[in-house]
């Protein structure tokens, strides 16, 4: 009897910090994001955002690497989940899919230098 009861609390505790781990998964944007800015005929149809979230403010790179864009302004709105950033004379806007999946998407449209536009689509990896 004595074992059941040990075995019983530590598959509570091990439920009470699964549960915890995913209430604490942080902002919605923060993380990796990969996909598609297609039709970018000056940096490729494949994009890769990191973005973080300070408590305030989302922050981030796109395309991190040797020819990285600094994100200058990023918001998100929880009324609909639409989604604007923007860096290096880009523009994405969307809205989040799938929001209760850690591999979430944004869908949406992308503006480029120029007049370059097309749809983009990111997944959080």
């Amino acid at each position: 009897m004595k074992s059941t009861i040990i075995k019983t609390g530590l598959l509570a505790a091990a439920l009470s910090l699964s549960l915890t781990a995913i209430a604490q998964e942080g902002h919605p944007m923060k993380g990796s994001w990969i996909g598609e800015w297609k039709g970018n005929q000056k940096l490729g149809d494949f994009v890769l955002l990191v973005l973080d979230w300070d408590g305030s403010k989302i922050s981030g790179v796109i395309n991190p690497g040797t020819d990285n864009l600094n994100i200058t302004e990023a918001t998100l709105n929880p009324d609909d989940w639409s989604v604007h950033i923007e860096a290096g004379g880009y523009e994405m806007d969307g809205k989040i899919e799938k929001l209760e999946l850690p591999a979430r998407s944004v869908v949406g449209t992308w503006k480029g230098p120029e007049g370059a536009s097309g749809a983009l689509e990111i997944v959080r990896q």
